[in-house]
């Protein structure tokens, strides 16, 4: 028997542990990282700096020569003619050509003076620097969103901690007064109320552990984990929060919020678009050249074809002097485009300025209720081992120790609730300052 059950175990522990998921722990810093690196709309952004990259190749095309083959065969149904001068010995009119005609050419040309095509490169170059902004933005915003998703996740564990801890001591005064209850000591109403104490408290405890369960899922799809994946995070990141560490607003910080580049990029954008109508309306030079290779016949012997060949090349010459006045309305719409965006830039620098005054003043508060909250969890605590010791001796009614139960578990909730809103204010001022996570 003894035989058959190792056998057993040999066969079937191996299949049961293969079945296990190890527990992934992650930092806060490393859970941003793996964001960065597998998000899947992260990479959407990075391929669409690619994209520009072949783009800014399309346009340097533009300055290699263009070579193109055409080659035709004509069957002449009904010959073409030519009409001749009158008296002519010829008669009026005289056929030439034959019935089957082969032609083959090759030309070419190149690009010498374009401007336009110039301002195309620093068009496409521009593009792609403001997909470069763009995709440093999507950056910034995913790496400030894993961090708040990070926080709340922390903060809804410990909330449940603090539920827990409170639901444990409702149980334990719960079975000390059914102890005091048969010793005669209390009454049956105290009891009573021990139990819908205890009741009160669990509903909230589900409550808490269900909106993690759900919000943890959140956090997977976005760091790219599989669903079965077990995760932990190191509470550390908000149980030694360092409130002292209060950042301060540099002089040019906003030249490194991602909105203000994106628009400075625009308006640079603009203004090639502006160059680009300009050079549209300039002379364009290129070099061109033709290679011919020709015959013609009225039967099929190819090989008593006789072939002649012509080639030239030349300089083309392209300028502009007319266009009904469509330049000038373009250049009027380029002109309209970047004050446009002077006055989105001059508004947003005012608003983004605003948000980051908040967000330091929201962490000033966050960290007095920090030092407060710390006080009153002490205090909380102090109280709930007097009103403890209190009841036991009959000194205190139970009304006064669920009190100050209720007070405890209210002292730790306010603290990790101004833990985190410091976090939270911090984040969205390294947000606004374009931090690069």
């Amino acid at each position: 028997m003894r035989k058959i059950s190792v056998l057993l175990m040999s066969v079937f522990l191996p299949c049961f542990l293969a079945g296990q998921t190890d527990t992934l722990r992650l930092g806060l810093q490393e859970a941003v990282n793996r964001a960065i690196e597998r998000n899947l709309m992260q990479k959407v952004s990075v391929l669409e700096i690619e994209k520009k990259e072949a783009k800014i190749k399309e346009y340097m095309a533009a300055l290699y020569p263009s070579v193109q083959f055409a080659g035709t065969y004509t069957r002449n149904i009904k010959k073409p003619v030519i009409f001749m001068p009158e008296g002519s010995p010829f008669g009026p009119t005289l056929t030439i050509g034959s019935d089957n005609a082969y032609n083959g050419s090759v030309s070419f040309s190149l690009p010498l003076f374009s401007m336009n095509i110039y301002e195309s490169l620093k068009l496409g170059r521009t593009d792609k620097q403001l997909s470069e902004e763009k995709e440093r933005e999507n950056r910034i915003n995913l790496a400030s969103t894993v961090k708040t998703t990070y926080y709340n996740l922390l903060l809804l564990k410990q909330t449940e901690e603090v539920y827990y801890r409170s639901y444990e001591n409702a149980k334990q005064n719960l079975a000390n007064i059914e102890n005091m209850n048969q010793q005669g000591v209390v009454s049956d109403y105290d009891v009573i109320r021990a139990r819908v104490q205890v009741d009160n408290i669990y509903p909230g405890l589900l409550q808490v552990k269900n909106t993690y369960a759900n919000l943890m899922n959140v956090f997977r799809i976005m760091l790219d984990i599989p669903l079965e994946q077990a995760v932990e995070l190191d509470p550390a990141v908000l149980l030694n929060v360092d409130v002292e560490a209060m950042p301060k607003i540099e002089t040019n910080w906003l030249s490194a919020n991602p909105t203000i580049r994106q628009l400075e990029t625009s308006r640079r954008l603009y203004g090639i678009q502006e160059s680009m109508v300009k050079a549209s309306n300039l002379p364009m030079l290129l070099a061109v050249g033709n290679y011919t290779y020709q015959t013609q016949a009225n039967n099929f012997d190819f090989g008593d074809y006789k072939w002649v060949n012509s080639s030239a090349v030349g300089l083309q010459l392209s300028i502009p002097i007319f266009k009904g006045f469509a330049m000038r309305h373009q250049l009027n719409q380029a002109r309209l485009n970047i004050k446009q965006l002077e006055y989105q830039e001059e508004y947003t620098r005012q608003n983004l300025s605003s948000q980051a005054v908040n967000a330091l003043d929201a962490m000033q508060t966050a960290a007095s209720k920090v030092k407060a909250a710390e006080n009153n969890v002490a205090l909380a605590q102090k109280g709930y081992r007097i009103a403890q010791t209190r009841y036991n001796t009959g000194q205190a009614t139970l009304l006064e120790l669920n009190d100050a139960d209720n007070a405890l578990m209210q002292a730790r909730l306010n603290l990790i609730q101004a833990r985190f809103d410091f976090l939270s204010a911090l984040t969205d001022y390294e947000k606004l300052t374009g931090k690069d996570f």
